[in-house]
């Protein structure tokens, strides 16, 4: 599968370096990116990781977006100017920027999210709100998924 699935939760070192899921690590090989993946600003109170030419997939996207714009712009500059590439090292460990686990209120955990294409890393409070939210309102939104 080239998909990321799942949910894990993993402790923050004090060097602000995680060990990435190896369900996540077994894709990262399959897609050819465990050696180097992007981290950027996400929605919703998270952060998006992606595989490299992911990040490029969906850069092609935002620069497809009329730069007459306002809000094409604003997107454009922060989905890009808080990108951060993060070389995974040989023990499947990514260094997590400061200046994105501060955005998000990341501590000494985080839960990394598969939403297939792309992963979400998440404060663990926020993680399990979020998901008690969206459960209650699942069946609806399956709905307008699947129209």
């Amino acid at each position: 599968m080239k998909l990321f699935t799942g949910s894990f939760t993993h402790v923050i070192d004090a060097k602000n370096r995680v060990s990435v899921p190896r369900k996540i690590l077994e894709v990262l090989r399959r897609l050819d990116s465990a050696e180097q993946i992007v981290v950027t600003a996400g929605f919703d109170g998270c952060l998006f990781l992606y595989p490299e030419a992911e990040f490029e997939r969906m850069g092609e996207a935002v620069d497809n977006g009329s730069i007459g714009e306002q809000d094409v712009r604003d997107f454009s500059r922060t989905f890009y100017s808080s990108a951060e590439g993060c070389p995974l090292d040989k023990n499947g460990r990514m260094l997590l920027p400061d200046a994105l686990k501060r955005a998000v209120g990341l501590k000494d955990k985080v839960v990394f999210a598969g939403v297939g294409r792309r992963v979400e890393l998440w404060c663990p409070d926020t993680w399990e709100e979020r998901q008690a939210r969206a459960l209650v309102d699942y069946e609806s939104q399956a709905k307008e998924v699947f129209r």
